[in-house]
């Protein structure tokens, strides 16, 4: 019998050194026989450019930051998410609903049939290759939970009084990210160093705040303005579908198959999502509230989506689930979050081996 689930798509910085060999390791040869045409072609329309196939870069002995910057991470990023859509075994599933982060939304738009492959793939390279002449600003990402993933009211109002002294400073500065437990925050090029000092250093088990995405521009910022005027003189004249299957923005919106003007998806892709902050947790929030899944399926590469997930269910104390601890023992007897990186995780939900 299957289970109701919403699936997400990651954004391009989750591919990264510990993903190498994602495309060749995560699938048992015969599921991959059945995968191999559509990366196939996504190998072909890069080949027929001159540039590194995904294979290629995925096969990669190493993993190089000047290999995988601009668009080719989201090239890469995109064929891995693809890859893992197309994996996922329809009979132990019904998909009532699909959304992303940042980039990830326009993986969504193939994966909720608002695009076919080749066209998701213009978008995509398109998009990620719009500040390959320079990077425009850049991004820092700051926890607000502490260490059982609940809000920290002071951490929130420190992050707000760092943006208002950055601006008071004459620097541009806000939200990039509302994600889980956590803000990606942009400014200009010279505001970035003085808005990483205002912020006090937070340290986890893992990683030390705040801390500067590599490689990123002021993503879904005003900064984003020549890129999404660009954006719109290029690619407006794409086949631009209502989705077949529900579709959740970065504002929390539902794009719908029966009332979705296609021209209004058009411009929230190439305009409003490119300026304006995109809130992943509004999307979350809305996944779980609106249609109660039994599962999140979490598609790769990587694993970056699985805590900004799982802390809006604590916030939202989704069935039970209130704290890290819950979500960890959860996850450990019934798991609610999928992660498609995770082998165990996916052969609950991907295509048969024989």
């Amino acid at each position: 019998m299957s289970k109701t689930a919403v699936v997400l798509c990651p954004g391009r910085g989750s591919y990264t050194a510990s993903e190498l060999g994602y495309l060749s390791q995560s699938a048992p040869a015969s599921v991959l026989a059945e995968l191999n045409p559509a990366i196939d072609r996504l190998d072909n329309l890069r080949a027929d450019k001159g540039d590194l196939t995904v294979r290629e870069m995925d096969g990669a002995h190493a993993f190089s930051p000047e290999l995988f910057r601009g668009e080719n991470a989201s090239c890469l990023t995109f064929a891995c998410t693809v890859f893992d859509f197309l994996r996922l075994d329809r009979k132990k599933l019904d998909i009532v609903a699909i959304g992303g982060n940042s980039m990830g939304w326009y993986s969504a738009l193939f994966a909720a049939g608002a695009f076919s492959l080749d066209d998701t793939y213009t978008l995509v390279e398109a998009m990620g290759g719009m500040t390959r002449d320079g990077k425009i600003g850049g991004q820092v990402i700051y926890p607000l939970i502490g260490e059982h993933w609940r809000a920290d009211p002071e951490l929130t109002e420190t992050v707000a009084t760092a943006l208002e002294e950055t601006r008071k400073a004459g620097h541009q500065a806000g939200w990039s990210i509302r994600y889980g437990g956590y803000a990606v925050l942009w400014a200009d090029q010279d505001g970035l160093s003085l808005l990483i000092s205002k912020l006090p250093t937070v340290k986890t088990k893992q990683k030390q705040y705040p801390l500067e995405l590599p490689g990123h521009s002021a993503f879904h910022s005003p900064l984003m303005l020549p890129v999404s005027e660009r954006a719109l003189e290029k690619l407006s004249t794409l086949p631009w579908h209502a989705p077949s299957i529900p579709l959740i923005d970065g504002r929390g919106h539902r794009w719908h198959p029966i009332n979705t003007n296609p021209q209004e998806l058009c411009r929230y892709s190439l305009q409003t999502q490119v300026l304006e902050v995109y809130d992943f947790s509004a999307c979350v929030h809305v996944l779980l509230r609106e249609y109660a899944p039994e599962l999140f399926i979490l598609l790769g590469p990587g694993t970056a989506l699985n805590a900004a997930v799982a802390q809006v269910l604590i916030a939202n104390s989704w069935q039970g689930i209130d704290c890290k601890e819950a979500f960890m023992e959860r996850q450990k007897n019934d798991p609610v979050l999928l992660s498609l990186a995770h082998r165990q995780h996916a052969e609950l939900v991907t295509l048969p081996t024989t």
